[in-house]
């Protein structure tokens, strides 16, 4: 939590900091220069309360539904072959991977073509993120194929997660990923972790749902183990949920970084 009588709250590596949505676009409560300077620090910042947990919830509620309508995307290819096609996935982790993982994936790779009931909310978020993501690191992406794409990872209670890993800094500059889960109802234990120049960050305790961080991205981080102990269930919606925007050149550089 943050203190009242401020807009922002700091401990080793990590800022706190209130946002909301306004006339169109996400707004943090400092100055833009300040974020800039804070995540070129190798911070990582959470904005907190950007957007309405009712809101995520009925965002999650479509993919999920999506999910149950639309046929699994085929193991042993890659979706980078078919990159105007939306997908979704279960990744057991019984399939060899550069970056070992459990999770649920959806990539809407093409907004257009979406059912409308999944990407009303789904375009509505990215949007906002979208234009997040260009302010801050002062870039210019768009929605495309040789550009941005959503993601939306489900990291099931019982055993999601993602190895640590690490992108280029550029051409991306910065990482967003918004909660689209609720602390201590669908995800007690398990979150994203950070290795900055400050120490391990882990933002488990502090990023609820419709909280967005932001990273320096080529900070190395993870997804550490979700709920372990718990029974693993690929119907359940328990778990750690969050949705990302991922820049298609940058994906493919990604990798897994070891720990100290």
């Amino acid at each position: 939590m943050m203190p009242a009588a401020k807009n922002h709250y700091s401990s080793d590596g990590l800022v706190l900091v209130r946002a909301s949505v306004s006339n169109g676009r996400i707004v943090a409560e400092i100055p833009i220069e300040e974020l800039r300077r804070i995540l070129a620090e190798g911070n990582v910042v959470i904005l907190k309360g950007v957007f309405a947990p009712d809101r995520m919830l009925e965002l999650r509620n479509a993919v999920r539904r999506w999910w149950r309508e639309i046929p699994e995307y085929p193991h042993g290819k890659s979706p980078t072959t078919t990159p105007d096609v939306n997908y979704h996935r279960i990744d057991r982790g019984n399939y060899q991977s550069t970056l070992p993982h459990i999770f649920h994936q959806a990539g809407f790779n093409n907004l257009s073509i979406l059912e409308d009931y999944v990407s009303g909310a789904a375009r509505e978020t990215g949007e906002l993120m979208r234009d997040l993501q260009n302010t801050v690191a002062e870039t210019d992406f768009d929605f495309a194929v040789t550009g941005l794409r959503i993601k939306v990872l489900h990291y099931p209670s019982g055993g999601g997660f993602l190895t640590e890993h690490a992108h280029p800094r550029l051409p991306q500059g910065v990482g967003l990923i918004t909660s689209l889960s609720r602390l201590d109802v669908d995800v007690k234990t398990g979150g994203t972790t950070f290795r900055t120049p400050f120490g391990l960050v882990d933002t488990h305790d502090t990023h609820d749902i419709g909280d967005v961080i932001i990273f320096r991205y080529d900070l190395p981080h993870a997804v550490t183990l979700v709920d372990e102990g718990n029974e693993l269930d690929w119907n359940s919606d328990a778990g750690k949920w969050s949705f990302v925007l991922d820049l298609r050149e940058t994906h493919a550089q990604s990798q897994a970084h070891a720990s100290e």
